[in-house]
């Protein structure tokens, strides 16, 4: 852009403080010479950078300030010269001076060093070097700014003064700062008003041109968490397909949910500690729902007919942290779902697992279930196939044969991802007889239990699934929106 127009295009605020840029100044006296404040000094400066006409430079130095028991002798002179100033009316003891037991111990030792008063049988005297003496930092310790490394090491001692970082920033003219200066005019018009108008003082004068060339700096606003606005559309969704959503629930189950009512034998090695977090305390109910007796009876008989073993209940009400979605489907099932129904929940659960980028200790997960006359395997895989292309974004999808102790058939799924090659998703399949009989269900039962950050890794287009929790700006300000769900 011509030097010229460049000039005209600028607005009040660089108009009064490109002049005063003539050489490497700091912001401060920038604003101090324009007599604005250092906010919009600041901006304007800014804008004349993103034009090219000055430079910005930002520099961190070591500054000396005041701590808060520094703070306190500001208004009041320092503990030393309030001593010497009372003794200069004669000696007196400790109690008589106008200082505190705390001071009187920081400055005794000073004064007597220096040689300025006299410590004898409890009583201060004043030395006739001590009546005209002034201390270095006395002259200084309003402003700091000329304070020696001596006595900023003494005062530091005393907790009086500390150094601490600061941010300064510095402008410098550019060699088109020289081109654009002398085209600089005050009396262009900035904004047409109203009044303006009605006065016709706008004939015969120019407007400041727009610019619409210069860079601008990049604002930031607002947003939703990217992770948590997935989950939502996801929900989005699902609600548009017809389910409904079940409560999340408690974090914290019985064995006999998380377990017992899907099916899984109290001998199963997933009951193990290493594949579980159980309580410490309490570890177990203090009392038991009269509620849950019925089924507990029910789910009693069919594991000790089918798997063959002696039922324990002090093991069914152990506690433990939910360690998967599905024990939510169970508990579903309890409270009589519609059938035909259609039910979901995206659940917090919690796994020893090994940390890594698709692994965390405590994850999300999409489970669900449909119930009716007519639904069938095939129809579960069909949907986890419109799961992976409306939640992850990809048709490249395969299926392999699972083994879970509360399906048959039973079915892994697994998706491609660019990056990291196929990921396991999670599991499905028909919720066995067995599992159905102490509900009282008497239709088929598809189910899933899916790593909804694992779909969500494809759909955000991330490597590691811990970045969902990341605190770092720069992630968070360029993260992928979602648009597909």
């Amino acid at each position: 852009m011509e030097p010229e127009r460049i000039a005209r295009s600028l607005s009040e605020l660089e108009r009064r403080v490109i002049r005063y840029v003539d050489r490497r100044r700091s912001v401060s006296d920038v604003a101090r010479a324009a007599g604005l404040s250092e906010v919009e000094t600041m901006r304007g400066l800014q804008y004349l950078s993103n034009k090219g006409v000055v430079r910005l430079i930002r520099e961190e130095q070591e500054r000396i300030v005041h701590t808060e028991k520094g703070k306190a002798y500001l208004n009041q002179p320092l503990p030393e010269r309030r001593i010497l100033d009372a003794l200069k009316d004669g000696p007196k003891s400790i109690s008589e001076l106008p200082v505190s037991k705390e001071e009187f111990s920081g400055a005794i030792g000073l004064l007597k060093k220096e040689g300025l008063v006299r410590f004898e049988r409890g009583t201060l005297t004043l030395t006739e070097k001590g009546r005209n003496f002034v201390f270095p930092w006395e002259r200084c310790y309003d402003r700091l700014d000329c304070l020696d490394e001596e006595s900023f090491k003494l005062l530091n001692r005393r907790g009086l003064v500390t150094k601490e970082k600061v941010v300064a920033w510095y402008a410098e003219p550019t060699e088109l700062w020289q081109e654009v200066l002398p085209h600089v005019r005050d009396d262009l018009i900035d904004s047409i008003t109203p009044e303006i108008l009605r006065s016709g003082e706008w004939k015969g004068r120019e407007f400041r041109a727009y610019d619409v060339v210069s860079p601008i700096p990049k604002r930031y606003y607002g947003k939703r968490q990217p992770y948590y606005e997935f989950l939502r559309r996801v929900k989005d969704r699902l609600y548009a397909l017809g389910f409904q959503e079940e409560e999340p629930g408690e974090i914290v189950l019985s064995m006999f949910w998380n377990s017992n009512a899907l099916f899984m034998p109290q001998d199963h090695p997933a009951s193990d500690i290493h594949d579980i977090y159980l309580l410490s305390a309490p570890k177990t109910h203090a009392e038991i729902p009269p509620e849950w007796e019925e089924y507990l009876e029910r789910v009693k008989r069919v594991h000790e007919r089918s798997w063959g073993y002696k039922w324990s209940d002090e093991k069914a009400w152990r506690l433990v942290l939910r360690s998967h979605a599905t024990a939510m489907s169970a508990m579903l099932l309890a409270h009589k779902p519609r059938i035909p129904g259609k039910y979901f929940t995206i659940s917090r659960v919690f796994r020893p697992d090994e940390f890594d980028y698709k692994h965390l200790l405590e994850f999300n997960q999409l489970d669900g279930v449909v119930l009716s006359d007519d639904i069938s395997f095939r129809d579960l895989l069909g949907l986890l196939k419109d799961f992976a292309r409306e939640f992850a974004g990809t048709d490249r999808v395969k299926f392999k044969a699972g083994y879970f102790p509360f399906t048959e058939p039973s079915v892994e799924l697994f998706v491609k991802h660019p990056e990291k090659g196929w990921i396991e998703i999670g599991g499905a399949g028909m919720f066995r007889e067995e599992l159905l009989e102490p509900f009282d269900i008497h239709v088929p039962v598809i189910a899933w239990g899916l790593g909804i950050g694992r779909f969500a890794m494809m759909e955000l287009g991330i490597q590691d699934i811990r970045e969902f929790y990341s605190k770092r700006l720069g992630y968070l300000r360029s993260a992928r929106k979602v648009w597909r769900v």
